[in-house]
């Protein structure tokens, strides 16, 4: 009567793929052996999954009614017919192309080995995949290797042997015939079949990765190190162009317009926004044509006609100064266009219980480029230094000696800013705030030493993963360079830094069919950030 009534569980969910019954299935492994067929029979009832192909290296002819097919608990693969050749190692990759039926669970690298001659090839080919950027290995990722050297194979055929990574990104080919290959990586589409670079469009991998040289495979065990996959990139679009708000042409692409090159013949001053470029004008819109692309390569193009004289509407504040203020950071207010001049007579700083101003800087606002491309936008500029993520022309930063646990209220008056388009402030704009405890913060000095002076780096402080871009910054001409973080949040950092092999201020990834590998990352893990903590860190990147 204590007893709660519940339906039985079934116990616990099965997670292991199909497991090979030895004594029902065709002995690996053999040799001068010339089969009609083989014969896999699996402990539980097994399904073919559509989407994965059981492929035999080297590749054999099948007829029309010679593809693998289940009976009962086995994958039967009809041989009988095909033409083997003499003396060669035959792989069966069956890979995941087997499942049980009721979870659904895929074999995993599965494989049957045999020799028409007398003897087994027992070359094997082992690493890792991991991805170009984070350095994180790739789990199910697939590595191939093409016997044949023409450029062609790669989008055309399927490879000579293949391996799927493991969860650490790491794989096997074994019984590898010892020759010369090339060597290109995959993480394939869930909708491929095929195990190449399908360029039909459905089924185009998700990231790819390759070797620049052909390699040796020896009579034995290879290891290579790891090769790094890049995110295959999308296609660039222009998804709208919106030039409704006079002062101001907005673009949206399907992806960050930070990283699209853009090119035009007006004079605009471009501000990237997530997937919207903003193109600010003075005047008169001019009529102009847009061209987008990457690394020289144009995907798309927007064209708009001259405008009419118009009126912008008023500037305004889109983002005020935080309540409580780091008082390394400053009081911002963030605009709705860029700035061109303040009037420090009309900015007025004062204690939140009195009218007597007090003290304040402002930050310098930044120099505008006469580039039309974003690479040349807006840049602060030190001795062979360059702050590609300087702060943008719509913000506006004040900064006092704040004393913890002080509010004050930021005050600027009619004619305080003047936009873009030459327009001022009409509206007084007000905000308060309350100055943090600077000891609730730390400061990261950071040093990189055995620089490469004719090497670009970019330099950013990363925490937990995220970039904290502000830090941003592209450094060239040098041997040593130290920077200060002032006013961090208590946290674990890591420094990243990229070597900028074509100088354009980014991270460039690899692309397999324009041979080009992606840029060079080094990461280095430093001491955890404390509150009220100064962190120094020395770097060493050995001339690299």
């Amino acid at each position: 009567s204590c007893a709660t009534p519940t339906s039985p569980t079934g116990g616990p969910r099965d997670t292991i793929g199909p497991v090979l019954v030895p004594d029902e299935t065709t002995p690996n492994f053999q040799t001068n052996f010339r089969p009609e067929e083989i014969v896999l029979t699996f402990d539980e009832w097994v399904e073919l999954d559509a989407k994965q192909q059981i492929l035999i290296s080297p590749p054999v002819t099948f007829g029309p009614d010679q593809r693998p097919y289940l009976r009962k608990k086995s994958l039967v693969i009809p041989l009988e017919g095909v033409d083997l050749l003499d003396s060669v190692t035959y792989v069966v990759n069956v890979g995941g192309a087997v499942k049980d039926l009721n979870e659904g669970n895929p074999t995993t690298n599965l494989r049957f080995a045999f020799a028409t001659g007398p003897k087994l090839d027992s070359a094997s080919v082992s690493g890792t995949l991991v991805d170009a950027f984070t350095g994180e290995p790739v789990e199910d990722a697939t590595f191939t290797l093409y016997q044949s050297a023409a450029d062609s194979v790669i989008t055309t055929e399927n490879p000579t042997y293949f391996a799927q990574t493991d969860e650490d990104g790491g794989y096997t080919v074994f019984n590898v015939r010892p020759g010369r290959y090339r060597v290109v990586a995959l993480q394939r589409s869930p909708s491929a079949t095929n195990y190449f670079y399908d360029t039909s469009g459905y089924a185009l991998p998700l990231a790819t990765g390759f070797l620049d040289s052909l390699i040796e495979v020896p009579d034995g065990e290879l290891n290579l190190a790891p090769i790094r996959l890049s995110t295959v990139p999308k296609a660039i679009r222009i998804n709208a162009v919106d030039t409704t708000d006079f002062g101001v042409v907005k673009l949206t692409f399907n992806q960050p317009a930070a990283e699209v090159d853009v090119t035009y013949s007006g004079d605009y001053l471009p501000v990237p926004d997530k997937d919207t470029l903003k193109l600010f004008y003075r005047n008169v819109r001019p009529a102009d044509t847009l061209l987008a692309g990457l690394n020289g390569v144009v995907a798309d193009t927007a064209r708009w006609g001259r405008g009419v004289a118009g009126t912008p509407g008023p500037i305004r504040v889109v983002k005020s100064p935080a309540r409580k203020l780091n008082p390394y950071e400053g009081a911002n207010f963030t605009f709705n266009r860029p700035l061109v001049s303040y009037d420090t007579a009309r900015i007025r700083l004062y204690p939140d219980t009195a009218d007597l101003p007090l003290p304040y800087t402002l930050a310098p606002l930044p120099v505008y480029s006469d580039s039309t491309t974003l690479r040349g936008q807006i840049r602060e500029r030190e001795t062979g230094v360059q702050n590609r993520q300087s702060p943008l022309p719509l913000h506006l930063r004040a900064r006092h000696n704040w004393i913890t646990g002080n509010s004050y209220r930021l005050v600027l008056l009619p004619g305080a800013v003047t936009d873009f388009t030459g327009r001022p402030n009409a509206d007084t704009l007000r905000a308060k705030m309350t100055a943090a405890t600077p000891e609730d913060f730390g400061t990261l000095t950071l040093t990189l030493t055995n620089l490469e002076p004719s090497t670009h780096y970019i330099l950013q402080l990363t925490q937990k993963g995220d970039p904290v871009l502000w830090t941003r910054r592209v450094i060239r001409d040098r041997f040593e360079y130290t920077v200060e973080y002032p006013g961090l949040d208590a946290a674990e950092y890591t420094v990243e830094v990229l070597l900028d092999s074509n100088e354009n201020g980014r991270y460039d990834s690899g692309d397999l069919f324009f041979g080009r590998q992606p840029e060079a990352v080094r990461r280095f893990t430093i001491a955890p950030l404390r509150a009220n903590w100064e962190v120094e860190e020395s770097v060493d990147l050995g001339g690299r």
